[in-house]
Order: C-alpha cells, then sequence, then structure tokens
C-alpha cells in the first residue's frame, strides 16, 4: 500500500480494518508495517484520504496479538469439572412464522434445556435463514472422566439430550410489556440432540419438528457441540470407532426397553379389560400420550419430581404458580382437541398449555416437595352447559399410608383450588367439581380404577387395595424411556437469594465448627431435608402476614414420609430482622430447643438447616431460619 494522491476507495476505516483482519496477510501486514516504522520511513499524511490512511496502519500496528475470542459464559468454571458448549449458527427453512396471523413481524427465541439447566437465546428477527451466533455452557460432569474405563462408563449411563425449543412471539414495540409477548409465544418447533454426538464426527443439523399437534412447522439448526475443561487440554482416550460402538449399545437398549414396555402395556390392558366389560369403554386409562415432536410415550414420563430451590416457597406457593400460567386448549383443524402432552421445558418456553401440562409440573413440583402426589384423569362437570361432563384432568394428594377410610385432597392445576375430600362428608363430596375418576399415576406408579361405578365416592383410596386398583409393575415403569431427561431449573433469580444463600452457607459452617468445638461432634446436613424445610418457613410468614395459621399440614406430612421409622425429628423456627450469622447463631443457643439439636447425640444424624428473606420497602425484612435435625436415638 502507497501513501499517493491516488482516489482510495470509499471504505469506512473500520470496515477496511476488519477486510484486512479476516486475509492470511494481517499478520505479514501488521509486521512489515512496524518495521517500516522503526526505520523512520514514516506514514505522514498530507491529506484527508492519507491521514485515514495513517489512522487505519497505526490501529493495524497497535494490535499486538489476534482478535480476542468471545467472551465465555457467566457459568462459573471449575478446574475438575466437564462442560458441554452449545454453539448455534443460524437456522435454515423457517418458513411458518414469518408474520404472526394477525401479520405481525415476529421474533424467534431459542431455549435450551441440558442436564437441569436452561439457557435462552436472545431474540432474532424471524426470516427464512435466522442467524442466532450463541454460545452457551452446560456443566456435564462435577469431574472429568481420567482413563478409558472412566469415559467407557461414563457415554454409557450418561445419556441425556440437548432439548431444543424455537418459539415465535410478535416483535414488542417500546411501549409492549414483556407479559404481553409471553401471552402471544407460539411453538414454532423443538428438538433434541445427543451430548455425545460432541465426541464423534458430525455434520451439526439439528431439526426442529412442529409435529404433534405443534403450531409450527420447524425448520433446522446448525449447532455445534464440543466439550470443554478449563484446567488441560481434553484428550479423549479412546478411538471414534469405540465410541461410536458404545453410543450405539445405550441407544439399542433404550429401543428395546420401549419395545418392552410397550408389549407389557398390551398385556397389561387386554388383563384390565377382562376384568369389566365396563373397562374397554373407559377412555380416561391413559397409559400412553404423543407428546410436542409426536412421539408417543408412557404419561409417567410426564411426571418427575422437581425442587424448584428457593424459587417456589411451598406447596401451595407451586400450586399459585402453575395456576397463573395461561391455560390453552390446543385444536386442530376442525376445531377438534389436538391430544399432545407438552414436555416442562416446552410449556414453560411457550407459557401456556393444556390441562395436562399443568397438571403433570404441578405434580412434579408436589413430589419435590415430598408429598405423595398423583395425576388424575377421569371427568370433571362442564361449567358451560353444552355436555354434562368432560374428560378433566387434576393433581390428588394422598395421606403417606392411605386406608380405605383415608381422605384426599384434590388440587385443581388451572386454579390453584384446594378440595379437601372428607369420603364420610357427603357436603365435601357434592362440592366437588369432579364426577369420576379413571387412572392415578406419577413418575413411580400407574393404577387404573377397577371399580364400577368409578364415580366419586363409590370407590376407595387405598391405592394399596387390589380389589379396588390395578397397578402397573414399578420395574416396568422405571424402564420407560422419559419424555424428558432432568427436571429443568426454575429461572429468574431474586437479590433475596443471593442473600439467604450466603447467609446459609455461613451459618452451616458456624455450626458445624460449634458442635465440632464444644462437643466434639461432627456434622452432616441433608439438603433433601432442607428443601422440606420451605413449607413450613413459608407457613409461619404467612401467619405473621395473615394472623391465621395454614399450609402446615404440607410440611407435616413431608416430614412423615422422609423420615425413617424409628427416627426422631426436631425443629426450631426463628425470625430476625437482619442477616448477621454470629448473632443468628446466638438465637440458636439461647433456645431451649436450639441447643438441644446442636447437642444431638444418637445414629445416623442428619441435619438440615434453611434460609429465607421476605424483602419489604426501605431495606427491611424478615430473616427467617429453621434449623432441624433427624436422627436415631441411642439405645439405653
Amino acid at each position: 500500500m502507497s501513501t499517493t494522491n491516488d482516489t482510495v476507495d470509499v471504505m469506512t476505516m473500520s470496515s477496511l480494518q476488519e477486510s484486512l483482519r479476516n486475509t492470511p496477510a494481517y499478520s505479514a501486514l501488521r509486521e512489515r508495517l512496524v518495521t517500516m516504522i522503526n526505520q523512520d520511513k514514516g506514514l505522514n499524511a498530507t491529506d484527508e484520504n492519507q491521514q485515514s490512511i495513517g489512522n487505519l496502519l497505526n490501529s493495524l500496528i497497535s494490535s499486538s496479538s489476534t482478535p480476542k475470542p468471545p467472551p465465555p459464559p457467566s457459568t462459573p468454571i471449575s478446574p475438575d469439572s466437564l462442560y458441554l458448549r452449545v454453539t448455534i449458527d443460524k437456522g435454515h427453512g423457517f418458513v411458518s412464522h414469518l408474520t404472526s396471523k394477525t401479520g405481525q413481524i415476529q421474533d424467534l427465541q431459542l431455549s435450551l434445556s441440558f442436564n437441569k439447566q436452561r439457557f435462552h437465546s436472545g431474540s432474532v428477527r424471524a426470516s427464512m435463514d435466522p442467524e442466532f451466533k450463541e454460545s452457551f455452557l452446560f456443566l456435564l460432569a462435577d469431574s472429568t472422566p481420567v482413563d478409558a474405563k472412566g469415559w467407557s462408563s461414563f457415554i454409557s449411563t450418561n445419556s441425556s439430550s440437548l432439548h431444543i425449543c424455537c418459539t415465535s412471539s410478535p416483535t414488542p414495540s417500546k411501549d409492549s410489556h414483556s407479559s404481553y409477548t409471553n401471552m402471544q409465544r407460539e411453538i414454532v418447533g423443538v428438538g433434541k440432540v445427543d451430548w455425545r454426538t460432541s465426541l464423534t464426527p458430525d455434520d451439526g443439523l439439528v431439526e426442529l419438528k412442529g409435529g404433534g399437534g405443534m403450531e409450527g412447522g420447524g425448520g433446522t439448526l446448525r449447532v455445534k457441540l464440543d466439550l470443554v475443561q478449563s484446567s488441560s487440554d481434553l484428550v479423549l482416550p479412546m478411538t471414534t470407532t469405540e465410541i461410536e460402538r458404545k453410543v450405539e449399545e445405550t441407544k439399542n437398549a433404550v429401543t428395546e426397553n420401549a419395545r418392552n414396555f410397550y408389549l407389557y402395556a398390551v398385556d397389561w390392558w387386554r388383563q384390565y379389560q377382562e376384568i369389566s366389560p365396563a373397562h374397554a369403554k373407559r377412555q380416561g386409562v391413559r397409559i400412553f400420550a404423543p407428546d410436542e415432536s409426536g412421539v408417543s410415550r408412557c404419561v409417567c414420563s410426564y411426571v418427575k419430581p422437581v425442587r424448584a430451590g428457593r424459587m417456589v416457597d411451598s406447596p401451595r406457593h407451586a400450586a399459585r404458580f402453575v395456576s397463573l400460567i395461561p391455560f390453552e386448549r390446543r385444536a386442530g383443524v376442525g376445531g377438534r382437541r389436538v391430544d399432545t402432552w407438552q414436555s416442562w421445558h416446552t410449556f414453560l418456553s411457550k407459557c401456556r398449555g393444556d390441562v395436562e401440562d399443568h397438571s403433570t409440573l404441578l405434580c412434579s413440583l408436589l413430589l419435590g416437595f415430598g408429598l405423595n402426589a398423583y395425576v388424575v384423569i377421569g371427568t370433571a362437570y362442564d361449567t358451560d352447559g353444552e355436555d354434562e361432563t368432560r374428560e378433566h384432568s387434576w393433581v390428588a394428594v394422598f395421606p403417606p399410608a392411605p386406608t380405605q377410610s383415608s381422605d384426599v385432597t384434590f388440587i385443581e392445576s388451572l386454579t390453584g383450588q384446594r378440595y379437601e375430600v372428607k369420603l364420610r362428608s357427603k357436603a365435601s363430596v357434592e362440592a366437588l367439581p369432579y364426577h369420576s375418576v379413571s387412572c392415578v399415576f406419577n413418575h413411580e406408579s400407574f393404577l387404573a380404577l377397577k371399580s364400577t361405578p368409578n364415580t366419586i365416592p363409590n370407590f376407595s383410596f387405598d391405592l394399596s387395595d387390589p380389589a379396588t386398583w390395578r397397578s402397573m409393575d414399578p420395574k416396568a415403569i422405571k424402564v420407560a424411556p422419559p419424555a424428558v431427561d432432568e427436571p429443568a431449573t426454575l429461572t429468574k433469580k431474586g437479590m433475596g437469594e443471593k442473600v439467604e444463600e450466603e447467609l446459609e452457607r455461613k451459618l452451616l459452617n458456624i455450626i458445624s465448627q460449634k458442635r465440632e468445638d464444644a462437643y466434639g461432634l461432627s456434622s452432616n446436613f441433608d439438603e433433601g431435608l432442607a428443601y422440606l424445610l420451605q413449607p413450613a418457613i413459608s407457613a409461619y410468614e404467612n401467619e405473621r402476614l395473615t394472623g391465621f395459621s395454614f399450609g402446615t399440614d404440607d410440611f407435616q406430612s413431608a416430614v412423615k414420609n422422609a423420615v425413617p421409622d424409628k427416627h426422631c425429628f426436631k425443629g426450631l423456627p426463628l425470625c430476625f430482622a437482619h442477616v448477621d450469622p454470629n448473632k443468628i447463631m446466638a438465637g440458636i443457643e439461647g433456645s431451649v430447643i436450639g441447643a438441644d439439636i446442636l447437642r444431638t447425640r444418637g445414629d445416623k444424624i442428619n441435619f438440615a438447616l434453611r434460609v429465607k428473606v421476605y424483602e419489604y420497602p426501605e431495606n427491611t425484612m424478615a430473616v427467617w431460619i429453621m434449623v432441624a435435625v433427624v436422627f436415631l436415638p441411642d439405645k439405653k
């Protein structure tokens, strides 16, 4: 390049620099320019064009290294952990959602779920070939396998898939609220990709299907998967052929399990029909349901215990949360209902769903709180007057050990309303919106009602009664392919959660140190038991707010389920107006029950601690802590 008075092409300095930077000669050119400067040959400019070129060259000279890569994702990196990096380039063939049904311009967004983690892409304008160009980092394993045997076992036992859901929504105006946009989300397509494709050559194309009653026609995404380890370069001690053979073996095992369960279900249904002629007409006994991709799955696979962390305080809060997700009756061409059940990730990504979507999510949350919850399929009284009853789904919570005379709690997933069903009370039964029950199920059990008629309350809620209920073999249900690999966590953390986690961490250390220094005792903390303390804290705070006590029955039921036989449970709730861990510890020690908990001796001792912060105006807060212990007393 020479600095003459010849006309320079019309090109901005930034675009020229970018063009040069992308050429192989960039480094050589920079080195040559540095040499020229050092030799004092000068790059003095005498006119405007030369000045622009001089600025560009000086910029090139000052760039002493290659361009920096994009900043890494915000996921904290552990040196020993193994991560899956997902890079999404662009899509192809997205033709169904360029505009909305009302002609509005659309935006597209991707939601990704993997290994209990969820991320969302930014919104891009809808087009046939949308360019997302984003990367996400998912934790794959806490520790990286060290040899061929470890990798072989890891590949065989960890077959999780990355679930991708693409949604469309109207391009928001500057005055529109995000909740309005969420109400108009539609599913463009969903797709899954096995993380193990990162270990073998792959074309990187993921098809997003719009089948199974979904609105969209799908498209194709170009997705690159690779493994990341921060401590050193990752070297796989297995050949591509060995990896492919191991992956194929696990896929064949899944296919065989699905086939075996289908054959078992066919035989189970035949035997159920033989019990009574009325069973053949009982359409509410649903063993399979198609998912959003059109794949028929066991209904039990749509339910799995979900611990929502600090996002949901209690089972009652869970019911309220699920009821706030808008209900949408899916209808196909001609107005007939589309019988499709959505996975949680798709359901939460769309922010709308049918009654089964609400019921399976609510049941999963209640199971996470330790309750004996089941999804119920039956009929409810029609409120619009067209028919007497309609097929419906809701959630039932049974006592820890139900009997023939046991009461049961029904929860309507669309409203969050609870119905305490007392079989000996005619008034409580007549107040129900439900007419009959066909079957109940959760992640471990499927039971069909044998009684005829199956109207409430003409049967027992004792699920262990073989004269009333016909159950499937739990071992058969356990191997049925899941509709979702792992429950995806809920999103949107508040500042209060950070305070809770920090205070909880400090108190755990103080309690452990206190027991060791004062009594020479070690301490083991049970995270699962700590999670069950949340409903109690929520009930205490609600009592402070309203003056009425409610919700403690959920906590008591969960504790009864969690505490082993012959074990003791002790718990202490305290409320403070600060987050000073030393003063809170003094409050625990100053309580008779708290001091007794700290001195606990016995066998199989598990402690639990939960902190919950309720924030109020002007930086005031109610800080609840609950410390508990479960132990097997010493024999005297």
